[in-house]
């Protein structure tokens, strides 16, 4: 999943660069589905320009000009905050809190100072903090008290990105309880929503890492309900957390995606495929292709990217 640091635009390449992009993936995608998911003896081209790093040299580089323009400490906190979403989701981690502390030096009020947290906080796990980012997450978010109905229904606006980063954090640590019990408190649309079907994925890899020891009434259901129900790369991805990867379905939901969110998606896909190789089907040499693959395509802002890194313990 990509972070959200595209507060200022939405976008992607040109369109010559696009063109090239789209074909290198399509190239690759191929091989990483026909040969196995691994495409073993297969070297597939890498992609002409990269969508992900572009838009977030695009954001980075409207953030510095909104510095500029700025007349009050509420306007620069913000452009600072964009700078520091965008250095991060470029690798750039240490620059980006750099950026955030200015901006928390600036924030004139508690509502601001805590979205700027919430962005700290996962520059903190880009720079594989975890525990320090907790240390800021579990507060803001109540993490180890239980919430009563009234306080899920109204909460605080929509925090589902922030209990996406907390789970990640839990992950790194190793503790999938409270992962778990992080994605449970994610707020979907409906059991339809993508973002349902994401946290199931996340969840089923959870639970393998877990020795099956991590249960969530909701969450057990959400992942039975997209494995049957979501027709794209996440309810594919269940299914193979499960024991039955279908390819086919991999590839249509991916070619239905463009620009940036095809990108975050294969990046996504070959994350847990390589999660699988390595604690399912305790494949090494399997798993450590599907990590160069996921490194060269390169999906700058992606969690499972930035996680990936960290259970490796090689950073590109």
């Amino acid at each position: 999943m990509r972070r959200d640091s595209g507060s200022l635009v939405e976008g992607a390449p040109g369109a010559s660069g696009f063109i090239g992009w789209i074909r290198g993936c399509t190239l690759l995608l191929s091989v990483v589905l026909l040969a196995g998911c691994a495409g073993r003896g297969a070297e597939p081209p890498k992609p002409a320009t990269n969508p992900l790093e572009n838009m977030n040299e695009l954001l980075l580089s409207l953030a510095q000009r909104l510095e500029t323009l700025a007349t009050g400490d509420r306007e620069l906190a913000l452009a600072l905050r964009s700078q520091a979403e965008s250095l991060d989701s470029l690798g750039r981690s240490q620059p980006a809190l750099e950026a955030i502390d200015k901006a928390l030096a600036l924030a004139p009020d508690a509502e601001l100072r805590q979205e700027l947290l919430s962005t700290k906080a996962a520059i903190l796990f880009s720079l594989d903090r975890a525990s320090d980012a907790l240390a800021i997450l579990v507060p803001m978010l109540g993490l180890e008290q239980s919430p009563s109905a009234e306080q899920m229904a109204a909460g605080q606006g929509d925090l589902s990105q922030e209990y996406i980063v907390a789970a990640f954090c839990y992950m790194r640590l190793e503790r999938w309880s409270d992962a778990a019990r992080a994605l449970s408190r994610t707020q979907p649309a409906g059991p339809e929503d993508d973002l349902a079907a994401y946290v199931a994925l996340t969840y089923s890899y959870i639970k393998a890492r877990s020795g099956e020891s991590v249960s969530d009434a909701w969450l057990d259901a959400q992942v039975e309900f997209s494995a049957a129900n979501d027709a794209g790369h996440y309810g594919a991805l269940i299914q193979m957390w499960r024991g039955d990867f279908n390819r086919d379905q991999i590839a249509k939901g991916l070619s239905a995606l463009k620009g940036t969110e095809q990108q975050d998606a294969l990046g996504e896909v070959l994350f847990h495929r390589m999660a699988y190789a390595r604690y399912v089907e305790d494949d090494p040499d399997m798993a450590a292709e599907l990590y160069g693959r996921l490194n060269d395509l390169a999906p700058y802002g992606n969690i499972e990217w930035i996680y990936a890194r960290q259970l490796i313990g090689t950073v590109r």
